[in-house]
This record gives C-alpha cells, sequence and structure tokens, in this order.
C-alpha cells in the first residue's frame, strides 16, 4: 500500500509538473503581449511635422516599423499621408479630460463629472476623424500623467478606447520623475511605477529617458541630474520599467534620446554608439518596443535638421534600425528571468580595480536568470566604460536564451570605436551556441572553443543566443 501511495504520489507531481509547463500554442493572456506578438518590432519615431511638409520616403528609408505623429495640428495633413504610403501609425491623444481631473482644484466630483462627458458625441467625432484614416494600430494618451486622479481618467479612457479601436493597443507613458513631486506621496520611483501600473492598466508600460548630456563627459548614468550611485540613473529607471510591467504582466518600451538640446537643458545628439547602447540595452531587459524622441526637430535637431536634411545620426539609425528589429522579432515572444551587469576593470595607479556598478544593477553572479551553464562573464580590454550586460530569457516553451550587450559608447564616438571582446565560458557540456544574426534575422551555429564564446561586439551592440538548434521564436 506504501507503494501504491508513492507511486499515485509520483503520478500525481508529475501530472502537475506537465500541466504547469506553458503551451506555446495558445495565445497569451494579457492584451498588451497577444498585440506585440502579432505586429512587427515597435521602433517609430515621433515627428513634429517640422520642417514641413515631411518627407514619409526619408522616414521610412530609415528602417522604422511605425510613425508616431505627436502634434494634432499636423494630422489632417501626416495622417492622410501615412495612410496613403501604408506605414502603419499610433494616435496621439494628449490633454483628454485635464480641466476634469488634472487641475490643482480637480476633485472626486470633477472626475465624475469628465468620466460622465468622456463617451461624448463631441469625443467620438474627435476621435474617428482621425480615425478615418487607415493604418492606426495604436494609441497613446496622456504623456507622463502624475496626479492619481489623472491617472483614473486615463484608465477610462483607455478601456473607451479600446471599445472604440478594439484592434489597436493603447497605453501612457510614465514620468521618468514622477514620484518627485512632495505633494503625491509616491516617495519612490518604484512607488509610481507600480501605481500607474495598477490605476492605468496601460496595454505596455513605458516611459522617457534622456540621459546623454554634456558632449564633453559621459553621463550615460545621469539621467535627470543625478550622478552614478544616486537615484534615478539610467539603468535604475530602465530596471524599474521592467520590473514593475513584469510584476504586472504587461509588455514594456520606452523612449530613447534622438535630439540635442542646449541652454537650461543640455542633451548631445547622441553618436552612434550612443544610440545603439539606447537600443540594446533595453533589448537585455526585455523591451520590445522603442520611440525615438524625436525623428525630426523638436529642440536644435534630431535625425535631422532644421533644413530636413538627414544628419549623422539619421544615417546611424538607418544601419542600426534593421539590427534592433531582427534581434526584437525574437525578444516579443521571451521573458525576462533576469539582467546582470559585467563590471570592467580600469586601472588606478599601479592597480587594476573593477569598474563601479551604476545603482540598480546587480553584478553577474553564477546561476543568474536560472540559467546554470554560465560558469563565467569577462571583458578583455581594460577602462571606464568598458562594461557589458548580460540578460537572461526563457520563451513559453521553458527553453533558455541569454544576450551579451557591450555598453562602451561616448560622444561622437562610432560603434567601431567603441568596439568590446567579452569572454562567457560555459559548464562542460555546452560545446554549441546559436546566435540570432542581427543583419540577417537568421540562426547561426556558434561552436566554441574548449567551451569558451569569445565575441567582439560593436560599441553599444548586444547579440542574442540560444542553447538549441530549434528556431528563434518570431523569426
Amino acid at each position: 500500500m506504501v507503494k501504491c501511495f508513492a507511486a499515485a504520489i509520483s503520478v500525481m507531481l508529475f501530472s502537475t509538473a506537465c500541466a504547469a509547463q506553458p503551451d506555446p500554442s495558445e495565445p497569451h493572456p494579457h492584451r498588451g503581449h497577444r498585440w506585440v506578438r502579432s505586429h512587427p518590432y515597435t521602433i517609430m519615431g515621433l515627428t513634429r511635422t517640422v520642417p514641413s511638409p515631411f518627407n514619409m520616403k526619408q522616414y521610412r528609408a530609415a528602417g522604422f516599423t511605425a510613425l508616431l505623429p505627436w502634434e494634432p495640428s499636423s494630422y489632417d495633413v501626416l495622417l492622410p499621408q501615412a495612410a496613403a504610403d501604408g506605414i502603419p501609425w499610433h494616435l496621439h491623444v494628449e490633454h483628454w479630460g485635464e480641466e476634469y481631473a488634472n487641475r490643482p482644484d480637480s476633485t472626486e466630483q470633477t472626475l465624475r463629472e469628465g468620466l460622465q462627458q468622456l463617451d461624448s458625441e463631441e469625443n467620438r467625432a474627435r476621435l474617428h476623424k482621425s480615425l478615418a484614416n487607415s493604418g492606426c494600430i495604436g494609441v497613446m494618451v496622456n504623456d507622463e500623467a502624475v496626479k492619481p486622479l489623472y491617472l483614473r481618467y486615463t484608465r477610462h479612457l483607455l478601456r473607451w478606447l479600446r471599445q472604440q479601436h478594439p484592434d489597436a493597443i493603447v497605453y501612457g507613458n510614465m514620468h521618468p520623475a514622477g514620484h518627485d513631486n512632495t505633494t503625491l506621496a509616491y516617495g519612490t520611483l518604484e512607488r509610481y511605477f507600480d501605481e500607474f501600473a495598477a490605476m492605468v492598466e496601460p496595454d505596455v508600460l513605458m516611459t522617457d529617458i534622456y540621459p546623454l548630456g554634456d558632449p564633453t563627459v559621459d553621463l550615460f548614468a545621469h539621467t535627470v541630474g543625478h550622478p552614478v550611485g544616486e537615484v534615478n540613473n539610467y539603468f535604475h529607471v530602465i530596471a524599474a520599467v521592467r520590473a514593475t510591467a513584469l510584476d504586472h504582466g504587461m509588455p514594456y518600451w520606452n523612449f530613447l534620446q534622438s535630439f540635442e538640446s542646449s541652454g537650461n537643458w543640455v542633451r548631445r545628439l547622441p553618436s552612434e554608439s550612443d544610440l545603439r547602447v539606447q537600443m540594446f540595452a533595453p533589448l537585455a531587459y526585455g523591451f520590445t518596443g522603442v520611440i525615438y524622441f524625436t525623428y525630426d526637430v523638436a529642440f536644435e535637431r534630431g535625425l535631422i535638421e532644421k533644413s530636413g536634411e538627414p544628419n549623422s545620426l539619421y544615417h546611424a539609425a538607418v544601419k542600426a534600425n534593421p539590427e534592433v528589429v531582427n534581434v526584437g522579432a525574437a525578444m516579443r515572444f521571451l521573458t525576462s528571468t533576469d539582467v546582470r551587469y559585467v563590471q570592467g576593470r580600469h586601472k588606478d595607479g599601479d592597480t587594476t580595480i573593477q569598474n563601479g556598478l551604476p545603482l540598480g544593477t546587480h553584478a553577474w553572479a553564477p546561476g543568474a536568470g536560472g540559467d546554470d551553464r554560465i560558469a563565467s562573464v569577462s571583458i578583455e580590454q581594460v577602462g571606464d566604460g568598458r562594461d557589458a550586460l548580460i540578460g537572461l530569457f526563457r520563451d513559453d516553451a521553458e527553453s533558455r536564451y541569454f544576450m551579451i550587450t557591450n555598453l562602451w559608447h561616448g560622444a561622437d564616438a562610432s560603434a567601431a570605436d567603441r568596439s568590446l571582446t567579452i569572454t562567457v565560458k560555459f559548464a562542460p557540456e555546452v560545446r554549441t551556441l546559436y546566435r540570432l544574426d542581427r543583419i540577417t534575422g537568421r540562426a547561426v551555429r556558434v561552436d566554441l572553443d574548449q567551451g569558451i564564446l569569445r565575441t567582439t561586439l560593436p560599441g553599444g551592440t548586444g547579440d542574442l543566443y540560444r542553447y538549441t538548434d530549434e528556431p528563434f521564436p518570431g523569426t
């Protein structure tokens, strides 16, 4: 009887384990993930149509998969143009409900009044005038909403938009320093992000991060004015987005810096290596979409000049965007299990010491992300900034992946200028890997030399690997 009972327990445990395995053929339970998986990797530029007219052919040639028109005053011209050209676009719905829920004197009563007006004929006509142009696949609303009343209004607005346009992904954009307002009592960035996700219920979670400041100093980890080791550096922010989105079961995107500004807010025009690190570092964290702020001119310049001529950043985007789309095609079907920082080394007098570990990151250690096949990760070159990320992932069938990203970049530095060689040693049983080729989008077999992968990556660039020879999902 004991043997029978033990056998029954064994069968029950085996059945439970089998039942716990996700079925890759089943659609994802979250609406945002279903949309992400059924559309190409999202990479689009915010456009203000400055200068005018907008050159759609030039925009498409940069490798964008969608368009984000920002100014409602441009819709009458730009949306028909996008529809005629066949490029998918996202509608920007801004300031809706502000008079009811985002003023100092807003109350529960004014919020109720605003919600009663939401499904009005005026609002329907306002929305459907834009939607009469074919190609709308998403709607972004109420950028950088912070106040709780406005977050609640925005949740109802998203629900209404899903009814009006069921096939579109609908979302808002979090303020990267939304917790700094002492009157709102969020306290921490993580608390604000969590409240935003819970109250707004977007299909995708996102924020904007513009980390490249004074052209004479590498300020990549100095987001919103704080230096390395203090609150809100770049890695802290993208890590908080990732953690919050995973906790709420949502996909996650971000705005990157693709502009130059001067005066009170100095931001440099990203170099090729600057641009790439803003795209491939988030991929290592599992981000499944990116929006350029901006494609055209918001301040001094974007990817184009005030004359409309493409500049160095445009040409960098032409090269990078297709690579990101190829890696992102697989990333749409993966779940991040961990992301770790690989510290390089630099000289301190006669001593070689480890580079600093930015706030919000964790140093790589064996077993990170549940992957026990990676024995060590090291960087050959010595110097400040010569660091890397390793992202760990699983797919719906529990197969394992990892992504290595070179973080070295700098003002006016090309990707070639900032190339870095990274060595990964594996457990004895690992003899072969499969890399997703960034250029072709195809899997490439990589035979290891005594269990060692030695790869040289351009500045700011990453590669995605898996251990088995099945096709990468989504490719």
